[in-house]
């Protein structure tokens, strides 16, 4: 007569039929162990080699926030808009989706920062809500044809927007034509070492009525401004409903196309202003404690 098996005695007889590792690559080398390892080596010793020469993404990315986020200083503001001096340009109504305001900007992409963690010949333009004045956001208003630094910008004048960078050759806000690859788009901004015709842009003045009567006039920085590209005739216009992936998050992209509503008016994509170095009036301060009644513009000094 046979005797039942106790729980243990089964549970023993299950390990014993369990499939075992008949080799372990510590002991035995079988197949293509020693492809594998010297593979795993390969990579160790390449990411080695990367990293002392700071070739690593993660290195190259770091490198790019320290270059193209250096704060920068802006102007003060004056009466008069005037060449050389670092200005940002803002969208006059357009805002993002949490009611900042939108400026013009460079962006790298993940193609650029593999040459060089700067800016470079083809890089994009955007608006980012990024409002603290640094290298990607801050521009110089150059003269086309001639060196024009310390004078006024007047309405109708070609100029070039120039990004404030140190180091490589300038770089200008550029819109090219169409290609047949773009045919039936709209106009692509980007950023160029080439200061053709292509870069060449007019300001003008936001209200139609007044705008033929006020070419060759000089405006103050937060006048509405209508930036309109030379060689194309259309207008710079931030896009709200297009949005790109940077490495600072979805920002709006800023195309060359002239926006206008039923009465053929531009509409609020097209306009623009020019910020200066934000300086707050104390006096301000003290009468606004004082409880007088401030204009809507002092208002936004405090």
């Amino acid at each position: 007569m046979m005797m039942k098996a106790t729980p243990l005695e089964i549970d023993e007889r299950e390990k014993v039929f369990q499939p075992k590792i008949a080799y372990s690559n510590p002991i035995v080398h079988v197949g293509f162990w020693f492809d594998e390892q010297a593979i795993v080596e390969d990579n160790i010793n390449s990411t080695a080699y990367r990293r002392d020469r700071c070739e690593l993404l993660i290195q190259k990315t770091r490198k790019m926030y320290r270059n193209i986020l250096r704060q920068t200083l802006l102007a003060i503001e004056t009466p008069f808009t005037l060449f050389g001096e670092k200005y940002q340009i803002k969208s006059r109504y357009i805002k993002n989706k949490d009611n900042k305001t939108l400026c013009l900007a460079g962006v790298v992409n993940e193609r650029d920062i593999e040459k060089v963690p700067h800016f470079q010949h083809g890089c994009c333009v955007s608006a980012t809500s990024m409002t603290d004045p640094c290298v990607r956001n801050t521009f110089r208003i150059k003269g086309a044809s001639t060196e024009r630094d310390g004078q006024q910008v007047l309405f109708g004048d070609d100029v070039l927007l120039q990004i404030v960078e140190s180091a490589g050759p300038p770089l200008y806000i550029q819109c090219e034509n169409h290609t047949i690859s773009t045919f039936g788009l709209h106009l692509v901004c980007k950023l160029s070492q080439d200061p053709d015709i292509y870069c060449r842009f007019k300001f003008l003045h936001g209200n139609p009525a007044i705008r033929n009567k006020t070419l060759g006039t000089p405006f103050s920085p937060d006048t509405k401004v209508i930036i309109q590209h030379s060689a194309s005739g259309q207008n710079l216009a931030v896009e709200k409903k297009r949005l790109i992936p940077t490495f600072f998050g979805p920002e709006i992209e800023v195309t060359c196309h002239s926006f206008k509503d039923s009465h053929k008016i531009d509409t609020k994509e097209n306009y623009w202003k020019i910020g200066t170095r934000f300086i707050s009036d104390n006096a301000l301060y003290l009468r606004a404690a004082k409880g007088e009644e401030l204009t809507q513009k002092e208002l936004e000094k405090i």
